[in-house]
């Protein structure tokens, strides 16, 4: 009896398995898909909380939910590749991801090479160790001294340009040392590797949360920049657009952003080249 029951179970699920499926077909095919009936992001999960792996091996954060759920309203499974930051775009490029959805900062430079939306705004920090009680007015402070970056990010691209800024004026570069995670350039600091670092606004938060002490933040909000996913297919882009509007539209879109204290564009989302207008990000009172 317990036997023919489970089967009973099993097949009502397959069903409404099936029924489920049949009700959400999918607003894609291939191409402009990689793959049919799935949309593959490439992502870097080292930046927590906005993308990470958690204790159980699992592709977690706020750029994760966000993939899912416009993978949902396209009725596509949604998947995840963890790529290098620096490789991103090429492999885009090469036709072997449908997007790119990994914090990736617009700048027109990139919105030259492939498709992109713009939707949030983060900052950069300057960290330091906490055994350095200096006063740190800017990068001008590390002529001379090691400053770690991750390496294809904005970050190095501001550390090489004011290290260079430096030696137009007769003093010593700033020693840019490029890693592959923002966990890799504070162990970098935490090892004495280097004298300061660049890591996101969000990150140097959630890293004091568990209990890395070892480091102070001192200076936030700098090189705002908006996030933007990137894409390749100019129908794939505008389809996701579409939903993008649609989520906010229904206020989807900003609860999955709120868990995180993440800033958000105001919108309409669109594939977008050149200069942005000014933003603002509303600072949340403690």
């Amino acid at each position: 009896m317990i036997k023919r029951l489970t089967i009973l179970l099993v097949t009502l699920c397959s069903l409404a398995t099936a029924a489920h499926a049949q009700n959400c077909e999918p607003k894609l095919g291939r191409p402009p898909l990689v793959r049919k009936g799935t949309l593959i992001a490439s992502i870097n999960p080292t930046v927590a909380p906005i993308q990470y792996i958690n204790e159980d091996g699992e592709i977690v954060g706020l750029d994760v939910d966000l993939g899912n759920a416009i993978a949902a309203k396209l009725c596509l499974k949604m998947l995840f590749q963890s790529t290098q930051f620096a490789t991103m775009i090429p492999i885009l490029k090469e036709g072997r991801i449908d997007m790119i959805d990994s914090f990736m900062y617009y700048t027109p430079d990139r919105a030259s090479q492939v498709l992109m939306i713009p939707y949030g705004a983060s900052s950069a920090a300057i960290v330091v160790s906490k055994k350095n009680t200096d006063e740190i007015k800017g990068l001008e402070y590390f002529s001379g001294k090691a400053f770690a970056t991750e390496l294809g990010t904005v970050d190095y691209a501001e550390a090489k340009k004011v290290s260079e800024e430096l030696v137009k004026a007769g003093k010593p570069a700033i020693d840019v040392r490029t890693f592959g995670t923002y966990a890799d350039v504070l162990q970098a600091l935490k090892a004495n590797q280097v004298a300061g670092a660049f890591i996101g606004v969000e990150q140097a938060a959630y890293y004091k949360k568990q209990g890395a002490d070892f480091f102070r933040v001192a200076i936030g909000g700098l090189i705002p920049h908006a996030e933007a996913l990137a894409f390749k297919d100019p129908v794939l882009a505008e389809a996701v657009a579409k939903v993008m509007n649609e989520m906010k539209a229904d206020g989807s879109f900003d609860k999955i952003f709120a868990p995180y204290d993440h800033c958000v564009l105001p919108g309409p989302y669109k594939v977008t080249s050149g200069e942005l207008p000014p933003f603002t990000c509303p600072v949340r009172k403690e």
